[in-house]
């Protein structure tokens, strides 16, 4: 072949040419080390892709045998997951290496991403990480290590009447575990954004690299972002070695408890604590896929058989469908959790139907349900709100904001300060007990009003009726359950707040005391209900203050009045960016955090 050269810079032009048996009808891509051809096999009479290492790299020996490992590495693995290999030629005479493969018809998962607002359904995004995970698993089972797992390296073969296909590709820089000579220990090698923490560092990487990976991109699908975005790659790599992670239902409540786990889990730094490899990522995701495909079943008639054929053929019909299904379950689960008193799980449902469908009648009902339990005193109301608030957060938390805003503590309930900071750092599900301690038994509860003198013996109610009135609370999360079926229809849509805003004031409350003012709530003994704030930054990036107050690196507010308090955060060159608001409650001594947001502006983060 002549003239394989179009230019000095050594990229090659082949289009309209012929490469071995294979004549170049069209250009896919092309990336920093080959370009990928559409071309015709006349000898088999099919199309295939032809993926030709850069002229420019000719000769050279780790190139071309990287070159050559992505083609071992892939013709090692049969799964219908993976890029079936037809053909593979060394660069020799002049030529470049090629690799020849099956021809994908259709998009990478990146530009799905884009096509999609910059985030997926989790069911979607289940059903199609699902895929990826078994093709995964298939290569760990065969000892090879992928390396590069992210959306830009996933493909979907959705041709209409065939079954959808997710295949990994691009195995350009993967390991092969039983060749110790293709080791690149130091050699940074991977896409930032979805590297592990080992693989960052530049160490030598396994299976568990690759588990982190799938984990990031996953925990990408859901939120719109990588776990631990950044500028630029020297930023990124600085968050993965050392920020903290958000959960994924902080950032998108549309995300379950089973599948925010599963994400975390992959995401643990430490590689012995997460999966053993993605063939068990792929186990624990099957439930998870089950469910997808049961509320994806009647979507419409290709969706009974392949939910993603659906998706695919019809896109907005089928989320449009998706959505209540998802919202009706969430709701069940809500009052599930009611029953059995878990009322920040439940929160965190309630959390999920508004996401799925904002403004729906049913959720708000239960909502208001959780926040006016008859049995609890307004003081251990309040400091189960604050940890409701740090638990869950998203639009139920606003709307419980703007109800507990500014409840002060009646005058002979025993003071909960370390209630709400003990309950705000549990994680979902374990602040339950904290509810609990926090709800006063009905018989003990102080009454605010001097007791009246005792009654004649004569006058005094049955000691069994005294015990059935005594025990009307243990009945209460079961009476909670049974919500009206007529409210579960979703009502006129509503403004809902962005998933992760700390707890705003009401539009109609006066405008919040700044720190230090005079308080107006009621405390113990008949005194002013103060309330302390402490605020910190997150690996000490910017210097945090609360409303007018300087910036310090660990500011402390004790005394301070309840209501909506700004905080900010000046970073080391002067510039004061407002990291969020928050609602101070009577009594509390809330642990806040600000952390760095995607764009690596200050954020407020959960209580803790």
């Amino acid at each position: 072949m002549n003239d394989a050269r179009d230019d000095s810079s050594g990229r090659v032009g082949l289009v309209g040419k012929t490469l071995g048996r294979y004549r170049i009808t069209g250009e896919l891509g092309r990336g920093g080390m080959a370009t990928v051809y559409r071309a015709f096999d006349p000898q088999l009479g099919r199309d295939v892709a032809i993926k030709v290492m850069h002229g420019t790299f000719t000769g050279r020996g780790d190139i071309e045998a990287r070159f050559r490992r992505e083609a071992h590495a892939v013709a090692a693995v049969k799964h219908g997951g993976i890029v079936e290999v037809f053909d593979f030629a060394p660069g020799a005479a002049g030529e470049p290496g090629y690799i020849v493969t099956e021809l994908i018809e259709g998009p990478t998962l990146r530009t799905l991403l884009d096509e999609c607002g910059g985030r997926l359904l989790p069911e979607v995004a289940v059903l199609i990480a699902g895929q990826v995970a078994g093709a995964l698993g298939a290569a760990h089972a065969r000892g090879i290590i992928h390396r590069d797992v992210k959306p830009d390296n996933v493909m979907i073969d959705c041709r209409a009447g065939a079954p959808v296909r997710v295949l990994l590709t691009d195995f350009g820089v993967a390991r092969i575990l039983a060749d110790d000579t293709m080791t690149a220990t130091g050699a940074l090698l991977g896409s930032p954004a979805y590297m592990s923490p080992e693989q960052a560092r530049g160490h030598d990487v396994g299976i568990a690299s690759d588990v982190f990976s799938f984990g990031s991109l996953l925990y990408h699908l859901v939120t719109g972002r990588p776990p631990f975005p950044g500028k630029d790659p020297l930023a990124v790599i600085a968050a993965i070695l050392t920020a903290e992670l958000a959960r994924p239902g902080q950032i998108a409540a549309h995300v379950g408890p089973g599948l925010e786990a599963l994400i975390m889990r992959c995401l643990k730094r430490a590689p012995d604590e997460r999966f053993a490899d993605a063939g068990a990522i792929a186990a624990a995701m099957r439930p998870l896929m089950q469910e997808a495909r049961g509320f994806a079943s009647g979507a419409g008639s290709e969706a009974d058989d392949d939910p993603l054929r659906g998706f695919f053929a019809w896109r907005a019909a089928f989320v449009a469908a998706l959505r209540p299904r998802v919202a009706a379950a969430a709701l069940e689960s809500a009052r599930r959790c009611v029953a059995r008193g878990e009322l920040t799980r439940a929160l965190g449902e309630v959390n999920r139907v508004f996401a799925y469908q904002p403004g729906h009648a049913g959720a708000e009902a239960l909502l208001a349900r959780i926040t006016t339990r008859r049995r609890w005193g307004t003081a251990a109301r309040a400091a189960v709100v604050v940890a409701l608030l740090a638990g869950a957060g998203g639009a139920a938390a606003k709307m419980i904001a703007a109800r507990h805003a500014t409840v002060p503590a009646p005058m002979s309930t025993p003071a909960v300060a370390t209630i709400p900071a003990a309950a705000a750092s549990l994680p979902i599900g374990a602040a339950a007990a904290a509810e609990t301690a926090a709800a006063p038994p009905v018989e003990k509860r102080a009454n605010p009003t001097p007791a009246p003198a005792a009654a004649p013996a004569s006058s005094r109610k049955p000691t069994a009726t005294r015990r059935r009135e005594s025990g009307r609370g243990d009945h209460e999360s079961r009476a909670l359950a049974k919500t009206d079926m007529a409210a579960d229809q979703p009502a006129r849509p509503t403004s809902v707040a962005p998933t992760g805003a700390l707890a705003p004031a009401a539009a109609t409350e006066p405008p919040p005391a700044p720190v230090g003012a005079t308080p107006t709530a009621t405390a113990p003994g008949g005194g002013l209900a103060t309330a302390s704030l402490i605020v910190r930054a997150s690996q000490g990036f910017c210097s945090p203050s609360v409303d007018e107050q300087p910036a310090k690196i660990r500011p402390v507010y004790d005394h301070i009045a309840p209501g909506s308090h700004k905080i900010f955060c000046t970073m080391p060159g002067g510039a004061k960016h407002l990291a969020g608001t928050y609602e101070l409650l009577p009594g509390t001594r809330p642990n806040l955090v600000v952390v760095p947001g995607p764009d690596g502006a200050p954020v407020l983060a959960r209580p803790q």
